[in-house]
């Protein structure tokens, strides 16, 4: 079996490496660090299965996937992620797979089989079916962001490495992220962050007071200080360090919703 390993923290790709080279019959053809890597490896090398984490510098590994599916890659994906186990209650086992970080021997090797017998029945299944279970697999995608989300409920603080360090910065204190060229800058009260982390993987791990309102801005709700209307039925949001950003058209009716407006 050809398989890729793609995660950005380099320990966790070596750990998992290791454990797959110890496995009778399994190759590894490529590793990758980011979702644009993946994806450029994806197509020089084709592997038979793909161990893609969550969690990427660039992007989301579920949108990396989704990419990889519309290339043509069937659906023999195995996701790793650092959450746990009531975070991950969407992932059928028999549509997709994950394994848990730190990784196990143990675990590993019940994935290893599912996929053997997958990769094995793949060649005698009829085209029509194989749509049908690539069909299955979006949508199952969409229950794993749906689960991620789920966590949302649950205030925590939000890692940022800075200067060798990892800072734990509390969701209540920040008022909103932003993209800024190719990183995410979050802010709070008191100064700012930019960081590794996309805006889609920062409404997976932030709580339900963050909402996003323009394609560049995901803001907490309870850190707005006024709301001005604006052109063409949309709003200024005047956040309590007196910043301001704008809600796009597009996310303007699942603002009003949530706002009562």
């Amino acid at each position: 079996m050809r398989v890729m390993v793609v995660d950005d923290e380099r320990p966790a790709r070596d750990e998992l490496c290791y454990l797959l080279r110890e496995i009778s019959g399994v190759e590894i053809v490529a590793q990758a660090g980011t979702g644009a890597e993946a994806i450029e490896k994806y197509q020089e090398h084709r592997p038979d299965a793909i161990f893609l984490d969550i969690q990427l510098p660039d992007d989301s590994g579920v949108d990396v996937a989704r990419e990889l599916i519309r290339q043509g890659f069937s659906p023999t994906i195995v996701f790793a992620t650092a959450y746990d186990q009531y975070a991950v209650d969407a992932f059928d086992v028999n549509a997709v797979d994950y394994l848990l970080k730190p990784f196990h021997e143990d675990r590993l090797g019940e994935t290893m089989q599912r996929l053997k017998k997958r990769l094995e029945g793949k060649n005698q299944r009829e085209s029509q079916t194989e749509q049908v279970q690539t069909q299955e697999f979006l949508a199952k995608l969409d229950q794993i962001y749906k689960s991620l989300h789920a966590v949302k409920g649950k205030e925590g603080k939000l890692k940022i490495e800075e200067n060798g360090k990892i800072l734990l910065v509390p969701f209540g204190e920040i008022l909103y992220a932003t993209i800024e060229e190719r990183s995410v800058r979050v802010v709070t009260r008191e100064r700012s962050y930019l960081t590794n982390y996309t805006l889609t993987e920062l409404e997976g791990l932030l709580t339900s007071s963050f909402l996003r309102v323009h394609k560049s801005y995901l803001a907490h709700l309870d850190q707005i200080h006024s709301i001005i209307p604006w052109f063409n039925n949309t709003y200024n949001l005047i956040m309590n360090n007196k910043s301001e950003i704008p809600v796009s058209r597009t996310y303007v009716k699942e603002f009003r919703e949530r706002m009562g407006l």
